[in-house]
């Protein structure tokens, strides 16, 4: 017999202590995800937050969402963005799948949307009839270093018995890409002479009343304890020692070698012009959303992106905003770039089907945290 059972925010402290959901032979959520999920300032207590899919008692199955607040027609409510859904392979036909959707559905009264998804899933979310597509956000996949390592497997799986060898041939390769990275650094040092940055951990007024300005037609306006959250509250802990991990008793995102989220300030001549907000994990960097005017700035904010980047050693920079895109387009500073498209979709029960006026940023949705 299928049972759904529904996790409430105002039982995760519970759940956190309670030692037989933890021992089980996989995780349905990491303690970190789920603790900030108890620490969301959109959460109530009496929202859903997980869901656990038991077949005859043995769990089998999970969906988590992130409650987030959005806009539309100048109306804010409620939304819960599917983040994790996952059942056990040998489940497959009973349906659970389906009905771990349609409870959630239920919980949420209809509100959820999905910021990014994989093909097998987007099958069975037409299959629903509870979706129109949403956005589909074009962006670009910029590449600063050689990545063979990372790319060549990902294609062809069976190259992972080379690893070794495309590894060699990229700290090769980028003994040469990082000496003109040397040189490109110094010029867009030059560009960036009169601005001056602030890393925060909180959120100024002075940078909420830009973020205020530039958030017009946005499907979520942020608020200062938002990006306190998603500073504080990482889903994916950094671990240098990733090996000796419970990382593989995880479906989705739980730890990696690196990880952060970094609240830029950009000032110049001391005024604040613009708020760039990056997630930094292992070799990849995303702008999940940037403040700023497009018309005067888009050329600033991708400097002061790729700067960053090639300090760190970032291997590729992944962007859906506009602007900062084009401007990546006109820079030399890359080996290549690629074109991506982010798909979501949200749920008909919003009585919306034109979305052409709607900003859709890449950090809404659960994309800030996974």
């Amino acid at each position: 017999m299928i049972s759904i059972k529904k996790i409430y925010k105002k039982e995760i402290p519970k759940l956190l202590e309670d030692k037989d959901f933890w021992n089980q032979s996989f995780l349905a959520i990491s303690k970190h995800r789920l603790y900030a999920h108890y620490r969301n300032p959109s959460a109530d207590p009496d929202d859903v937050v997980l869901l656990l899919a038991y077949l005859d008692d043995e769990l089998v199955g999970y969906m988590g969402v992130f409650i987030d607040k959005i806009t539309f027609d100048a109306v804010e409510t409620n939304i819960g963005w599917l983040s994790t859904w996952w059942v056990h392979p040998k489940t497959k036909g009973s349906g659970i799948g389906r009905e771990i959707l349609n409870t959630m559905y239920e919980a949420q009264d209809g509100k959820i949307g999905i910021s990014q998804f994989t093909t097998s899933a987007k099958r069975v979310y037409d299959k629903s009839g509870y979706f129109n597509t949403l956005k589909e956000s074009k962006g670009v996949k910029a590449v600063l270093r050689s990545n063979l390592t990372f790319v060549v497997p990902a294609l062809y799986p069976k190259a992972k018995v080379v690893a070794p060898i495309l590894n060699g041939i990229d700290t090769a390769l980028n003994v040469l890409v990082d000496a003109k990275l040397w040189v490109q650094k110094g010029n867009i040092r030059k560009k960036l002479k009169n601005i001056s940055l602030e890393y925060l951990d909180f959120v100024d007024h002075e940078t909420m009343e830009l973020v205020s300005q530039y958030s017009k037609n946005h499907i979520s306006t942020k608020t200062a304890a938002f990006f306190e959250w998603m500073k504080t509250y990482h889903w994916v802990q950094e671990a240098p020692l990733l090996s000796l991990t419970n990382k593989e008793d995880y479906e989705f995102s739980i730890y990696d070698k690196s990880f952060n989220i970094y609240l830029i300030k950009i000032k110049e001549n001391g005024k604040c012009i613009g708020f760039l907000v990056l997630q930094r994990r292992s070799n990849a960097c995303k702008i999940l959303f940037a403040y700023y005017d497009k018309n005067l700035h888009s050329e600033l904010m991708a400097n002061i992106v790729k700067l960053q980047c090639a300090e760190q050693n970032v291997r590729e920079i992944i962007c859906y905003d506009e602007a900062i895109t084009k401007a990546f387009s006109q820079s030399a500073i890359f080996l290549y770039k690629t074109n991506k498209i982010k798909y979501s979709i949200i749920s008909k029960v919003f009585l919306k089907e034109n979305f052409d006026e709607v900003i859709v940023n890449f950090g809404d949705g659960d994309c800030s945290f996974a």
